[in-house]
């Protein structure tokens, strides 16, 4: 019975089963194909051969073993098995003989009931004495015997595998496969049914694990080339589109995008690269099918030109297009149908695209003679298709052979279309036709119209494009000149008018102006005519043909500009030049009314508020604020402007009297410092008010208005919140101010800007580390200037980039010659610059410093770039991109200043620095107070924690920096290790070093801890002068005389002082602290006093620095020392005051100020 089962499956593979299935046990098998249903007398005949078959049957044969060879890689196992259909959801089969030749039964029940699966079985043998593990594969898409009506397509196709004994096969996750691992044990047998979810039979192979390794491996790198280049393709002929604005390029760019679209689907990337369900294969490849038929039809309608060689014709491919796109939405409801309807239309096509490009080609046609070798390919290639799909080709190469081709063939039609697009003769090709429609579009798309006035009919008419803007039916504006010329603006229809009678009497000449017609809802449109009178050739009778072209944008922008040139864009109000225009005015006026202007100018000093710094909405809404409050105090003659960015002035011509302008200003005062709520903060503002009254004496408006800005000036100086009459008096410090202008920009020339350097330490040995360069301005006349007090001037004088990129120049100069003459490979000298002003961080200032560090004339991050805590705090954003802006080109980026105000600790991890600098208030506060300094502890390891290192300012003593060594500090600046130095003392200092170390036979020493070599250590001493070098003193005047330096008893050092700076005996003036007004300068200190030069005046921003001194102070570093290794005594104390007696942190008395020396 058994061969009759087996031979009566054979003959009915391809029948199908009976309606009723009235017998479940009646079989019914049928193989790929699914036929069409038989008619209903076949039945009994099925069933007559059917007992005939079991009658007439031989002996019964069991189910035939596959042998499986470990040598055997894969093993096409479809057609050697039994395939079964039709049996139900139960399956009982006899299993193949095992090697004692017995047989026996298995059944099956289908995973679903209710489904009637269709059935594979087969039986495996392994006749070694190893076991034998191989995957069983059945790929879900096979392009080979798809069929092109109905396809198979993504469909999963085994439910389970069912063995006769041993484990069960385990299930292989895939996405374009089910895989199942078979495991045969050594001279075993096993029977497997295979339940299918598929109604086709799909085909089973049997791998080698490594060999579908490596064919997945191989498939993937040739899939990844093929998408790339068409992917490649697809991007160019896109972009080309841009240099190129040509209908071809998107249309092929289009053929190159549906290809890409179909090879991710075929290749298993699409629903990966959008996150999709890998259950919804089958639509997307019919999607994607529709969508590259659809694309080469639409390629063919436009690259063939049917519009202009058969007009009917581009109806007939748009209708044909529509039908192809809509298959691509109908994806979605029946993916088998579209795939089958998208595959049959590629013949048509194929057919009518042949006899196109055939019949073009005759005619002479280059595009369709361009495309004809592209298009052979693309027919091959569909031939190769429908043969595979049609199931007459199959094998592994034909795949991956179709996709090359049809990559091949997206390239080549890339090239023919690029090539021929970009040839000088396809534009005259176009016709003379195609270049009047670009005429007549351009001519339109520029929003211009012809414009034409018979002058013998008085009849003028425009375009239609002009009566549509307007608003008009068509016809309204072809009208009589009277007629016409009533929509235009009343007041430029006169001047309109006299052109015209003008160019008739002229017989001839050209017309130019702006117009303004009037539109249907009785707004207007600012129209540009231009037109010229021409005679016809004919009749001699005169003509005017002009454009008329819309230039509303235009001039609305123009408006906006006068009145931008003369308001303010935020505020509203009148600007600075218009304010000195009108008083100008109001003092000529003075003259013959009598009355005296008088000019308050409001300048804001401070904004108090919850946060740090208000930001710009904040700043606007505040400014808005202001404006509308003084406003309220104007009247109607008089004028309220804002002059600058935080400054506004008034102008009051209205009323002269004293009191009342006294009243005035104080009014104004109190309604800047009332709060107002901005953005849920409750913001308060203090201003200086300064009033300058006409007395005939200034000469404009600019003079009146720069007396009332320098008493605002003078009020700010004097303290926040003031109010000041101007007074000739004070016209001196703005002499002073104007001359630092003047002088400053020679000042680079003349050598007179100059750098000290204060030496840093590392703490860990005691060693020279590097040097902080301190910008001086060594006045002729006002002496030796901080940054503080001339960086307005620079400001004002546009100098601060020069500034920058001089000091930055500089002192990499000077640090390339100490690194050349003390060469410490693995630890070199290192220079840090201060840019710590608002007006250093500007973007041009940045940019000069990044090109001087860039141009890599010292190692890398030998070059420190510091700004103060209080800068950042105030634009922590712009500051934030100006520090990486610096940090990509080398340098190193320090927080200065750190602890002396209100920061926000989550601000340092936003900021990219490398160094945070303490301020010396940290080690003073301690010091004075004898107490256990939390703070400083706790800011060094929170320095450390967060990957800075450290940097301690204001160590004046031994056991400051003893302490700061056992506190893990990486580095101290201050009195005790140096005071600021010039150049050339630096200079003798490092070569004294290097020749200390070279005497010491170059023998180096490990640091503790560490195990790294380190140079000799540089400690502090009592002399001013390294031991054996020469002692370089500044530059003196013929005046001066060279005074001796003397040592005053402290108690601190036992009984000694430090000696004050040379440069300080002669009586040079210091810079001075930020509350210090800018002139008169203080005099010099006795000697004896505490010196100031310990206070932080190295800045940008006006702070003084710890540590420095004026220009000529000895440095106090002792080189042999720093050979000899002996710890040198306790230093003078900077300040002039014993800290280990006197706990008060209070500065020390100041001397009082006298007349400055000047040289």
């Amino acid at each position: 019975m058994a061969g009759g089962r087996i031979i009566f499956s054979t003959l009915c593979s391809r029948t199908i089963r009976d309606d009723s299935r009235a017998a479940n046990a009646a079989p019914a098998a049928r193989l790929f194909t699914g036929g069409l249903r038989a008619p209903r007398y076949i039945a009994p005949l099925l069933v007559l051969l059917t007992a005939l078959v079991v009658l007439t049957a031989g002996p019964a044969r069991a189910l035939e073993a596959i042998v499986v060879s470990p040598d055997q890689k894969k093993l096409d196992i479809t057609l050697l098995g039994e395939l079964y259909e039709g049996r139900g959801d139960t399956l009982s089969v006899e299993t193949a003989p095992g090697p004692d030749g017995i047989t026996g039964r298995m059944a099956v029940q289908a995973t679903t009931p209710g489904t009637d699966p269709n059935w594979v079985v087969f039986a495996l043998t392994n006749p070694t004495e190893n076991r034998i593990e191989r995957i069983l594969t059945a790929r879900r898409y096979e392009l080979s015997g798809s069929k092109v009506m109905w396809p198979d397509l993504d469909s999963p196709r085994i439910a389970k595998v069912t063995p006769s004994v041993g484990f069960k096969p385990k299930r292989i996750p895939a996405d374009r496969a089910d895989l199942f691992r078979i495991t045969l044990e050594p001279g075993s047998t096993v029977t497997f049914i295979v339940e299918l979810r598929s109604v086709d039979f799909p085909r089973l192979m049997l791998w080698d694990g490594a060999a579908l390794g490596k064919q997945a491996t191989d498939r993937t790198l040739l899939n990844g080339i093929l998408l790339g280049i068409a992917g490649l393709l697809a991007i160019f002929l896109t972009a080309i589109f841009v240099a190129n604005h040509r209908a071809i390029f998107p249309a092929t760019a289009l053929v190159a995008w549906s290809a890409v679209a179909y090879l991710c689907v075929d290749f298993g990337f699409w629903h990966k690269l959008f996150q999709l369900s890998p259950d919804q294969n089958a639509v997307y490849r019919a999607g994607a099918e529709a969508a590259l038929a659809a694309s080469i039809l639409i390629f063919l309608t436009v690259y063939l030109r049917l519009r202009q060689w058969q007009p009917w014709l581009l109806s007939v491919f748009g209708g044909w297009a529509l039908v192809q796109v809509g298959l691509i939405a109908f994806s979605v409801i029946d993916a088998q149908l579209t795939s089958g309807l998208a595959r049959l239309s590629f013949l048509p096509i194929a057919g009518v695209g042949t006899l196109l490009i055939v019949l073009q080609t005759f005619r002479g046609e280059d595009r369709a003679l361009t495309l004809l070798p592209t298009w052979m390919l693309f027919l091959v290639w569909l031939f190769g298709a429908g043969v595979a799909v049609m199931g007459y080709l199959s094998g592994d190469i034909v795949v991956p052979a179709l996709s090359s081709g049809l990559v091949l063939f997206v390239a080549l039609l890339g090239f023919s279309v690029t090539q021929y697009a970009f040839s000088p003769g396809d534009y005259a090709a176009s016709g003379h036709a195609a270049h009047l429609g670009r005429g007549a579009a351009a001519l339109e798309a520029s929003g211009a119209s012809v414009w034409e006035w018979d002058v013998r009919r008085e009849e003028i008419k425009v375009g239609p494009e002009i009566e549509r803007v307007l608003g008009y039916s068509k016809g309204t504006l072809n009208c009589g000149t009277e007629e016409w010329l009533q929509y235009v603006h009343a007041s430029d229809r006169e001047r309109v008018k006299i052109m015209l009678w003008t160019v008739r009497d002229r017989d001839g000449g050209e017309l130019e102006t702006d117009l303004r017609l009037r539109r249907s809802d009785g707004s207007y449109l600012w129209y540009e005519l231009r037109g010229r009178a021409v005679k016809l050739p004919q009749s001699q009778i005169l003509q005017c043909i002009g454009l008329l072209r819309d230039v509303t944008a235009q001039k609305r922008s123009e408006e906006r500009l006068t009145h931008n040139a003369v308001y303010d864009a935020l505020t509203g109000q009148p600007n600075r030049e218009l304010f000195l225009d009108r008083a100008s005015q109001a003092m000529l006026r003075c003259e013959s009314e009598g009355t005296k202007p008088t000019v308050i100018v409001i300048d804001i000093d401070q904004v108090r508020s919850g946060s740090h710094a208000p930001d710009a909405v904040i700043s606007d809404s505040m400014l808005l604020t202001v404006a509308r409050r003084l406003s309220r105090h104007v009247r109607e003659t008089d004028t309220l402007a804002r002059i600058g960015v935080d400054q506004f002035a008034m102008l009051l011509t209205s009323e002269t009297d004293p009191r009342y302008i006294a009243m005035l200003a104080e009014r104004v005062r109190r309604s800047l410092r009332s709060p107002m709520k901005l953005s849920g903060q409750e913001v308060a503002l203090i201003g200086s008010i300064g009033i300058s009254v006409f007395d005939g004496r200034q000469a404009d408006g600019q003079a009146l208005l720069s007396e009332a800005e320098l008493a605002a000036y003078r009020a700010k100086r004097a303290g926040a919140d003031r109010i000041e009459l101007y007074k000739p008096d004070m016209s001196a410090t703005g002499d002073d101010r104007a001359e630092l202008e003047k002088d400053l920009e020679k000042a680079i020339d003349r050598r007179q800007i100059v750098l000290l350097y204060q030496p840093i330490m590392r703490l860990a040995d005691n060693q020279l580390a590097g040097f902080e360069a301190l910008l001086r301005w060594n006045h002729p006349k006002h002496g030796l200037l901080s940054p503080r007090e001339f960086i307005q001037a620079a400001e004002k004088a546009e100098m601060t980039a020069t500034l920058g990129r001089y000091a930055a120049e500089r002192a990499l100069r000077q640090l390339h010659r100490w690194q050349k003459a003390w060469q410490r490979e693995d630890d070199p000298l290192f220079v840090a610059l201060d840019i710590s002003h608002r007006a250093m961080l500007r973007s041009e200032v940045v940019q000069e410093l990044r090109t001087v560090i860039g141009r890599g004339t010292v190692p890398e991050n030998c070059f420190w770039v510091e700004v103060s805590e209080t800068v950042v705090m105030e634009n922590p954003e712009q500051i934030v991109e100006a520090l990486a802006s610096l940090k990509t080109v080398g340098a190193r980026l320090a927080l200065d200043e750190y602890g002396s105000g209100y920061s926000s600790v989550a601000y340092l991890h936003r900021l990219p620095l490398d160094i945070l600098k303490l301020d010396r208030s940290l080690v003073r506060s301690a010091s004075a107070s004898g107490a256990d300094p939390v703070v400083l502890r706790s800011v060094l390891a929170m320095a450390h924690e967060l990957g800075f290192e450290a940097v301690v300012q204001g160590v004046d003593r031994d056991r400051d920096a003893a302490y700061l060594r056992a506190l893990g500090c990486d580095f101290g600046q201050g009195f005790y290790f140096g005071e600021p130095m010039t150049e050339k003392e630096v200079m003798n200092l490092v070569n004294t070093l290097a020749r200390a170390a070279a005497k010491a036979g170059g023998q180096t020493r490990t640091r503790a801890g560490t195990g790294a070599k380190a140079m000799p250590r540089v400690k502090s001493g009592r002399a001013g002068a390294p031991a054996g070098a020469k002692r370089v003193a500044p530059p003196q005047s013929a005046s001066q005389g060279q005074e001796s330096q003397k040592r005053l008893p402290g108690p601190s050092d036992g009984g000694a002082r430090p000696r004050q700076s040379e440069a300080g005996a002669r009586g040079q003036s210091q810079p001075g602290r930020d509350d210090r007004p800018a002139r008169p300068r203080p005099a010099p200190r006795e000697n004896g006093a505490a010196s100031d030069a310990s206070s932080n005046n190295g800045r940008y921003d006006g702070r003084e620095r710890s540590g420095e001194s004026r220009l000529g102070a000895r440095p106090r570093i002792r080189p042999d020392s720093a050979v000899s290794g002996q710890q040198p005594p306790p230093p003078a104390d900077p300040e002039g005051w014993d800290r280990d007696e006197q706990t008060d942190s209070s500065p020390p008395p100041r001397r009082s100020a006298g007349p400055t020396r000047r040289r």
